[in-house]
């Protein structure tokens, strides 16, 4: 849905001088980082664009990407999708391949925004899963790891406010469904928590008529899972800063360049406890990262959309004391999508392929891992 180009007709070519300042921008990411278990992948349209989406967030999922988009886009509107996964995950040791007895999961998002045409004030909710993992590697490396399944959603509401026609900004609360299931040995747990909540703040400013800026920071929670025996596991959430800008050429393409940083640092073990007893023992050593998301859109007709997309991920855990109950390692995501308007509804499609390269490992889990996955979003949008 082209609303930017719709809202600024007058859009002409911004020059050799502004295409080389985004061409440079490009060419230079180098290496990011993307840690633990956090998806990204809250929609079709922004998975099209490796979900560098922040500046831009002109559809309703900007709800997840950056609540302050909402405000350029009036009246009521609602999204619905889904985010199929696949992957293959095995480490080489010296006796052999071992594999990964975990999957990915499919994820759904839902969205609903509403902003009175000539208002200032309007709301956004979101339901997504942001961070999603299932490991199992009890036949690699059995006694000292197992299964490690985490699955946490998100509900989210925000209050938006169009202070002017160049600025809006967003405060919002997060609320956190939890479920997590871990093994280690003949230790087995399971738990879940519905009751932690965050928050976050966004903005989305245009500079000038070609150029839109935008940030979101998002504090991370405290999830505390409590077992049937009184069992409990400790997970502190990231904090979160993601600013990017966009940049539209004569009303045809769109490019964003976002940096997403994530303090993985918070997040210290996976340790189930039981009073002053260890029962499973996952120490992780996760660094804070930054990853870089490159897109283009190309808006070839109206209200439809063409969408690729570019990011380099470098893992947020050292090789040292590298723990596979959060594999995570550097890896290539290729993504690509389209979308358009059918049957008084507005459609999104995408696909992202993300390559993995072999990752040598020293220590108690000494071995070279190796990592694939595949990602089809589909989702669709309904404006009323």
């Amino acid at each position: 849905m082209n609303r930017l180009a719709m809202r600024w007709p007058g859009l002409k070519a911004f020059g050799v001088k502004g295409l080389s300042l985004i061409a440079a921008s490009l060419l230079g990411v180098t290496a990011v980082q993307a840690g633990g278990f956090a998806n990204p992948n809250m929609s079709a349209s922004g998975l099209g664009v490796a979900n560098a989406v922040v500046a831009s967030a002109d559809d309703v999922s900007a709800a997840a990407y950056n609540p302050a988009g909402i405000a350029w886009q009036d009246g009521i509107q609602a999204m619905a999708g889904v985010d199929v996964q696949f992957r293959n995950s095995s480490v080489e040791l010296g006796s052999g391949i071992g594999s990964n007895g975990g999957g990915a999961a499919n994820i759904n998002h839902l969205y609903a925004s509403w902003m009175p045409r000539d208002g200032s004030v309007g709301v956004a909710l979101g339901y997504g899963t942001p961070y999603e993992i299932d490991n199992s590697w009890a036949a690699v490396f059995p006694g000292l790891t197992g299964q490690t399944a985490l699955n946490i959603d998100r509900l989210s509401v925000d209050l938006i406010y169009s202070h002017s026609s160049s600025l809006a900004i967003a405060l919002g609360g997060d609320w956190y469904l939890s479920s997590a299931n871990l093994s280690q040995g003949a230790q087995v747990f399971s738990g879940k928590d519905n009751f932690s909540f965050g928050g976050h703040v966004s903005l989305k400013w245009k500079p000038a008529p070609m150029w839109s800026v935008g940030a979101l920071f998002r504090k991370g929670a405290k999830i505390g899972f409590s077992g049937n025996a009184g069992e409990s596991l400790g997970v502190t959430l990231p904090d979160e800063l993601t600013v990017g800008v966009a940049h539209d050429v004569a009303d045809a393409v769109r490019l964003e360049l976002d940096a997403n940083w994530t303090r993985w640092s918070k997040l210290s073990n996976l340790n189930v406890i039981s009073g002053a007893a260890t029962l499973q023992s996952n120490a992780l050593d996760m660094k804070d990262s930054l990853t870089l998301m490159a897109g283009a859109t190309w808006f070839w007709r109206e209200n439809s959309q063409i969408r690729f997309g570019y990011a380099y991920d470098q893992g947020a855990s050292n090789s040292s004391a590298f723990h596979p109950a959060l594999a995570d390692q550097t890896g290539h995501q290729l993504s690509l999508g389209a979308g358009g308007d059918m049957f008084g509804t507005h459609a999104d499609l995408a696909y992202a392929y993300t390559y993995y390269p072999k990752k040598t490992v020293t220590g108690t889990f000494a071995g070279i891992y190796r990592d694939r996955r595949h990602s089809l979003a589909l989702s669709v949008t309904k404006s009323f």
